[in-house]
């Protein structure tokens, strides 16, 4: 999803290696060359030293880490949901004080971590951050960006296999949590969780089963994501379902595809789930559009729109997130399936 020059990334990218062999040298850096270890160290609340397994092999950790560095977009708030507070955060969109959304402002008290930009990485910023760890689950970093930031410090990359915006909401309060020390808590945060996912899937049973699509009309254009993105995980654990030919077309590295106008129909479904507001300049485009408008899932208004502040929560999908979404969107999800037309499932007009 990066549109970096490819040009003044090479340029960045040696700078940022001739940096990072400097501070190696003057004895400044804390990453770890030794050997990867094979295997992963126990369960999540094993003492330190602890290995976590990722795409490009293992990274240990040694002792519990003060100085915690996110170079992923979302996993501050699985951090700050153990009481953790990182030093750095890379904001991923939204322009939100310190990049912490409304629903883990709470648990940022007064603190006031560094804000990385979510363009290409800063190398030069997080060494000066001294971090002691760097933690990118949701980062889809590269081979050679994990080189250089295991230079400055252990890093932890996105799980093997996994594209970036796959990483599941368990595995992220797992990772923070053995990384923090403190596995116990996140296991009870994920069982509860669960738990409560679970209760309200039963609390709606009209949404088993019921077909879904979360799209988007990005810069004019119109967008369909993969079933195996995270946000989409937590509408197919409500009962929700996916047809076989969006996970077909989405099945990429983006796990995204742009869709024709012409396949509109790919979105008259049971409820449509669109990422911006009803009164988003692009959504207007779209329900003027006759090619929309014929759809039945308009004529029955079976469409959610989320707006900024839904939508971020959907697509944060954390331990934190996922209480709005589970409060205010699954209401809004039910009351679009219900084969009422009259019935308001808009979120964005609550």
């Amino acid at each position: 999803m990066r549109t970096t020059h490819p040009r003044r990334l090479t340029t960045r990218l040696i700078a940022a290696t001739v940096l990072l062999a400097t501070l190696m040298t003057s004895g400044c850096a804390t990453g770890d060359d030794t050997d990867p270890v094979a295997t992963a160290s126990g369960p999540a609340d094993a003492a330190f030293p602890t290995t976590l397994t990722h795409a490009f092999g293992t990274t240990t950790i040694a002792s519990k880490p003060e100085r915690i560095v996110v170079v992923g977009l979302k996993e501050q708030d699985y951090f700050l949901a153990l009481g953790e507070v990182p030093v750095a955060i890379r904001d991923w969109y939204g322009g939100m004080p310190n990049a912490t959304w409304p629903w883990a402002r709470e648990q940022l008290g007064e603190a006031k971590p560094e804000v990385l930009a979510r363009a290409e990485l800063d190398y030069e910023q997080i060494a000066a951050l001294r971090p002691d760890v760097i933690v990118g689950l949701s980062s889809g970093m590269t081979q050679q960006e994990y080189d250089l930031l295991t230079k400055i410090a252990p890093t932890v990359a996105q799980p093997e296999g996994d594209g970036s915006w796959a990483v599941t909401w368990q595995q992220m309060t797992r990772a923070a949590g053995q990384i923090t020390g403190r596995g116990t808590e996140a296991e009870t945060l994920v069982a509860e969780l669960e738990q409560r996912i679970a209760s309200v899937a039963d609390a709606y049973p009209a949404l088993k089963g019921a077909s879904t699509v979360f799209a988007s009309t990005y810069e004019g254009q119109y967008y369909l994501f993969s079933p195996e993105t995270t946000a989409s995980k937590v509408l197919l654990d409500l009962g929700l379902t996916m047809s076989s030919e969006v996970t077909g077309l989405t099945d990429n590295a983006n796990q995204s595809a742009t869709i024709s106008r012409e396949r509109f129909d790919l979105t008259d479904v049971d409820v449509a789930v669109w990422s911006e507001a009803a009164t988003d300049p692009g959504v207007a485009t779209l329900l003027d559009d006759p090619l929309y408008t014929r759809l039945d899932v308009r004529a029955q208004h079976r469409e959610v729109f989320l707006g900024a502040e839904a939508n971020g929560a959907l697509a944060f999908s954390s331990v934190l997130s996922l209480p709005y979404v589970l409060d205010r969107i699954v209401p809004a999800l039910a009351a679009a399936v219900d084969g009422d037309p009259a019935t308001d499932s808009e979120f964005s007009a609550r």
